[in-house]
């Protein structure tokens, strides 16, 4: 799970280095508002720690919680009833697939990008692939999965 955040902080120290802003409270908003928007920080996605982001991009855990404030504030993200911040589900619905879960699934998507690159699949080839399976998964969810090495 360390790996994680520290993929996602670097991420996001990356996008801020890019961005202009009067504070590092108000470049940290926009780059995790934009993460957001791109998808990749999806309904459900769990926020580590003020302390834990300001220690990974070496700024305040002031500036991080003022961040983190404005978010809540403009209701951008939502914090949980155990204080934990989180991406809301769009319309308020209960999305919550807590970070054990989120990590996992990324880290299958990641091994299935691999696997596709590995085979000669170009991104558009796979996300077709991902967007097929997907279908299927929503026109027969209680289908059996195939076998592994099945083709």
């Amino acid at each position: 799970m360390d790996d994680y955040w520290a993929t996602r902080t670097g991420r996001w120290r990356r996008a801020m280095q890019g961005r202009a802003g009067p504070s590092f409270a108000e470049r940290l908003f926009d780059v995790i508002v934009a993460d957001i928007r791109a998808g990749a920080l999806p309904a459900g996605a769990l926020l580590p720690s003020a302390e834990r982001v300001a220690g990974e991009l070496m700024i305040t855990a002031a500036d991080v919680s003022a961040a983190y404030a404005r978010l809540l504030a403009e209701d951008v993200i939502a914090e949980r009833v155990d204080g934990v911040l989180c991406i809301p589900a769009p319309g308020g619905a209960d999305a919550s697939v807590g970070d054990a879960t989120q990590i996992r699934f990324e880290a299958a998507l990641l091994r299935a990008v691999r696997e596709a690159a590995a085979r000669g699949l170009s991104p558009a080839d796979a996300t077709g692939l991902f967007k097929a399976a997907i279908l299927r998964f929503e026109a027969k969810p209680d289908a059996p999965e195939e076998p592994e090495g099945a083709k």
